[in-house]
């Protein structure tokens, strides 16, 4: 390693160490001072990035917490994006490992739901499959097969981390208990605006399958195996409404 190279690791070390007075070894003493000027700021800006790609997260557990988990975050992470605005990636598995965090177990589900919907806000944008298109298949549309929306994501949580989310929205007027209860989540942008809904068990599979490229026979064959009364009809055109797809394969 050139020597550059080897300060610009010491640097990086000393700017994420846990003792705030850490300083690179080598550096002018009389920049000691500039150094925790500079190392302070950087905390602060990853903190504050943090809290805007997780505020529900940040909401439930408080930001005194929240940017002592942060910390914790800094200084475990391997590599780092260089956009601000998509940062956070691997918080939700943090999480998982975080033993201060263990008293809300259902904290790094909700990272992983507010981390979608930020993939899926930032994504590239790309033509919603129009429902008309799929008129002409008639009894064929059995056998079709789709590309799924590159802003779409499907999550599965033993927690009803949907509740849970809109209950903390600023604009929210659910008042009623949460039922505790598994959810699965699927988040779109059909346009600019990030949508998410809740889908049942059956549905669910039936939507895991046709986003992986299974024909809409074979999800219908999965989705009864979960639930004999499974509606295809309606599943399907639910997820052709929330943009769930971008096409259909050849």
């Amino acid at each position: 390693m050139s020597e550059a190279g080897a300060f610009q690791a010491e640097f990086s070390r000393a700017l994420m160490a846990a003792d705030p007075s850490a300083r690179p070894m080598g550096l002018d003493p009389a920049m000691a001072g500039r150094f925790a000027i500079y190392r302070n700021n950087v905390h602060r800006g990853l903190g504050d990035a943090l809290i805007a790609a997780y505020p529900v997260v940040a909401k439930l557990v408080g930001e005194e917490f929240f940017r002592a988990m942060a910390q914790g975050f800094f200084r475990a992470e391997q590599a780092r994006t260089g956009s601000l605005a998509l940062y956070g990636a691997g918080f939700a598995d943090f999480i998982d490992g975080f033993d201060a965090a263990a008293s809300v177990p259902y904290l790094s589900d909700m990272a992983r739901l507010e981390r979608a919907r930020l993939e899926v806000l930032h994504e590239a944008d790309e033509v919603v499959l129009d429902a008309g298109i799929l008129a002409a298949f008639g009894d064929d549309l059995a056998g079709c097969r789709f590309v799924a929306h590159s802003a779409c994501r499907l999550m599965n949580s033993s927690f009803p981390i949907h509740a849970i989310w809109v209950r903390q929205q600023a604009d929210s007027r659910q008042t009623e208990p949460i039922v505790q209860q598994a959810e699965n989540v699927l988040i779109t942008r059909p346009g600019m605006t990030v949508r998410q809904i809740v889908l049942d068990d059956a549905g669910a599979v039936f939507a895991r399958c046709l986003l992986d490229g299974m024909t809409v026979a074979e999800g219908y064959g999965a989705a009864i195996e979960r639930d004999p009364q499974f509606d295809v009809t309606s599943a399907f055109a639910q997820l052709i409404a929330v943009g769930a797809f971008a096409g259909l394969r050849e």
